[in-house]
This record gives C-alpha cells, structure tokens and sequence, in this order.
C-alpha cells in the first residue's frame, strides 16, 4: 500500500509539474503576442510622439514636433515633422507625408527596425542660428529614458525622399535646390546615397538653370565621399564633380571637377584688350580649403573662340583696327584660346594665357587678381606687315621688337575687374589722333594749293602749325 501511494504522489507531481510547464507556454505565447500589441500602442501614444520630437529635433538641431502617429498592424504615418513657430536653430524644417513600417520578428529581441522610411517632401531654410541644440531638447525627461530603454537598438535600412528642396539665404550665399530625389542606405560602417533630378538654383544670373542628373557617394563618419555628381546647364554644358571632406572640419578638403563647353561669365572674357565670346571645357583639381576658400589648380580651353573688338572702339583691339584698316581685327576666329591658373583664398593667379588667330595676332602673358585689383603683363604680337603700320603711326614707339614674323608689344595690365585698364591703350589713342589731325592737314594743305595760297594766308598758316607739332608723315 505504500508504495501505491507513492506512485499516486509520484503521478501527481508530473501532473502538476505539467500543468506549469503548459500555464508556462501559454503566458509565453501569450507575452508574445501581446509585447508587439503593447509595444505598437506605446509607438502610437503621446509618450513615443514626444521622444520620437525631441529625437529629431536633436539630430536636425532645431525645435519641433511631429504630428500624431497612426499606426495600421505595423505600418506607420505620420503626416509630418516641423519646426516650430518662432523656434530657434540652425536650420527651420518642414517634412511631410512620413511611411515606415516595423519588423514584428524583431520586436522579441527589443530591436526596433524600420525596413523603409519613406518620405513624401522636405522644404528646408536657414533658421534664426541662436543655438545648435536646445538645451531643452538635450536633456532627457523620465519617460524618454524608460522609452528608450525599451529597445536595445533601433535600425533603419533605407531611408527614400521623393522631393527634397532647399531655401537660397545667405546661409547658402544664395544657392539652393528643389525637387531633389535622394535615397540613404544608412549602416554604421558605412552610409552611402544617391541623388536623381532636380534643379540647382544659383545666384550667379550668367549660369543660368542648373539640372541635376546624378549623384552617388557614401559617408563614414566623419568622412564624406562624393564618388560622382553631374550637372547639365540649359545652355548645354556640362559638369562632374567628385571628392572628399569631413563634415567636421573644412581643412583637408580635395576634389575635381571637370567641365565642358560651359558658358562663360557674362558670355565673354578681355580684360578691357578685346572681347572674346566663347564657350569652355577643362579641369580643376582642389587640393585643400582654407578659412578663406578653395586652394587648387587647373586650366582651361575656350571653344569656338572668336576675337573681337567689343563695343565702340575704346578696346585695344578696336583703336587697332582703326589704325591699321585690317577688317580680321574687328572679328576673327581664334584657333587657339587656352590658359592654366592657381587658386589660394583672394587670390586668382593666371600664370599663362595662350591665344592665336593665325597670320593675324598672338596673345601670351600673366595676370594675377587679388580680390577685385588686377596686375600682370599680356605681350601682343601683330602680322609684321601690321605692326608695322602702328610702329609707323607711333613714331617707331610700338611693335619694334620682332619674333618668327610677327611684331611685339608688351602691354601692362592694372586697374579692377569693373574697370581694367593697360598702357597701350593712350599710346593708341595719341596716335589715332595724331592720324587723324595729319589728315586734316593734308586736306587744309590740298585746299590751300587750290586756291593759289601762300604760307601767309590763313589755311597756309595752319598748315605749318600742324606741321611744326606733328612733324612729317611717317614712310
């Protein structure tokens, strides 16, 4: 009877001991199934709205709020994020239309995964910059602690803005861009991106409407990298850039950028000599970036090149061809126009310019810009035959020195970008002058002889005059 008994008791235990077992896979099941509910209406309550603020405002550095969360299983929206009202900040931000949904499997682990974040438009502009980070917004508040303690990583594998656009302010020294597309893959190690479409806005009236083609690149914090970035202009030309930087520090800076058949500046270039409208391709190769500015090199060629006087004649190219009569120096084109420079903050050194108009002309020299002040020397070459002619009207001052048929004259250069001025152009004008009262003279001359005049008669007497200032015709 005795051992019945303990083989009743025995019986009993692994009943009991089974019945926990089950209660215990029952409440397992059930935590499991009630810890997604629980935690997807933590996600949707004022708790998770507040933290989820203080978050992004943190990591924006602004102040702001996102509207309220509405949850559907495991998917999410939000119809936006804001800066708020009046808000101090770096940056003022107006995000909308936000989907995302979570990983339920991953919710067992407390790991808060969101495979896509989708993002509909964000309109950015430069905010008051009182502050970075709000002091308030620093600090974290109880709930936020508890909330956050709740996961023990939170991951996002992509993140997708449909239009992105940027405000020009003096924040951007006036540049901007809208209707962006940029897509994230972020990663700890390593975060790349890629941009589509869209329009850079510039504040420089010559460049015109920018478009975006492509960008690609990655960053690993707290380096950036810019594999490749296109940009196409209206007028045709395009432009790639890549390179690399931190984002916390300017120095160290490097890059290139490779251009082609770009508009330039203001449609022309001639520092007061002459005009030349072109187009133009070339390289630039940024070595480090000052508190001032980019420091590099690079050099350029001007296609389609012409040479022309400009307008009046108060270019050295049209008092040339005044003088000369030559009809190729009121427009030729130019079959070669090239010229490579350095760049340091303030300073813009060109340290050698080419150009030629076979059988008419050759230009090569030197000009250096400090801020807005010019300096350098430009040597300008005529046909022999031409220079000639001018070293005749300039009493043998200009155009003396020959070189492989062609006759030289070294022109200084100062003055300012708005207003160049050189040595050559007052030699010209004498000249021209000079010509000019010679002419007049030997119509007074002819005129006097017409009319059986002597020296003593008044055209005879401003005949002399004319002579004894000027001297004799030049051979």
């Amino acid at each position: 009877m005795s051992a019945s008994l303990k083989h009743g008791f025995g019986k009993k235990k692994l009943y009991i001991f089974g019945g926990l077992l089950i209660a215990g896979v029952v409440l397992l099941v059930l935590l499991g199934a009630l810890l997604p509910i629980f935690i997807t209406n933590w996600l949707g309550g004022k708790d998770f709205q507040r933290i989820a603020s203080q978050q992004a405002s943190s990591f924006l550095k602004t102040e702001g709020d996102f509207e309220s969360f509405d949850w559907s299983s495991f998917s999410v929206y939000s119809a936006g994020f804001a800066t708020r009202s009046g808000a101090k900040g770096d940056w003022s931000w107006d995000i909308r239309d936000i989907r995302t949904e979570i990983s339920p499997r991953l919710l067992l682990d407390r790991i808060l995964r969101f495979s896509e974040i989708s993002v509909g438009r964000i309109k950015m502009k430069s905010g008051p910059g009182l502050v970075s980070v709000p002091d308030s917004l620093s600090a974290k508040s109880p709930s936020s602690s508890s909330g956050s303690d709740l996961f023990r990583d939170v991951q996002v594998g992509k993140v997708l803005i449909k239009s992105f656009g940027l405000q020009p302010g003096p924040t951007t020294a006036g540049w901007g861009v809208e209707n962006i597309g940029i897509e994230v893959h972020p990663n700890p190690q390593n975060t790349t991106f890629s941009i589509q479409g869209g329009e850079i806005l510039s504040p420089l009236p010559w460049l015109g409407a920018l478009s975006l083609q492509q960008a690609k690149g990655s960053y690993v914090s707290p380096q950036i990298y810019l594999t490749r970035l296109d940009i196409k202009s209206a007028q045709g030309g395009t432009l790639e850039i890549s390179g690399e930087g931190r984002t916390d520090s300017i120095a160290g800076r490097r890059g290139r950028l490779t251009w082609d058949r770009w508009t330039l500046p203001e449609g022309k270039i001639g520092v007061g000599l002459f005009d030349i409208p072109a187009k133009m391709s070339g390289t630039f190769e940024l070595t480090d970036w000052k508190s001032g500015g980019p420091v590099g090199s690079g050099q350029v060629k001007l296609i389609d090149a012409r040479l022309e006087p400009g307008k009046g004649s108060e270019t050295i190219l049209g008092l040339l061809a005044v003088l000369t009569g030559e009809p190729r120096l009121r427009g030729c084109t130019l079959s070669t126009a090239q010229a490579s420079w350095t760049l340091e903050p303030g300073v813009y050194n060109i340290r050698s310019i080419t150009a030629e108009a076979p059988g008419l002309l050759r230009v090569n020299g030197q000009i250096k810009v400090m801020g807005q002040n010019l300096s350098g020397v430009i040597n300008l070459a005529l046909e022999k035959n031409l220079g000639s002619k001018v070293s005749g009207l300039t009493g043998g001052e200009l155009f003396r020195q020959e070189t492989d048929g062609y006759l030289n004259q070294p022109i200084r250069i100062s003055g300012t970008l708005d207003r160049p001025e050189n040595d050559l152009q007052s030699k010209l004008t004498g000249a021209l002058a000079r010509t000019a009262i010679r002419t007049g003279a030997q119509i007074l001359e002819k005129a006097a002889g017409a009319q059986g005049g002597s020296g003593g008669d008044a055209a005879g007497q401003a005949v002399n005059v004319l002579k004894s200032l000027f001297g004799p015709a030049p051979k």
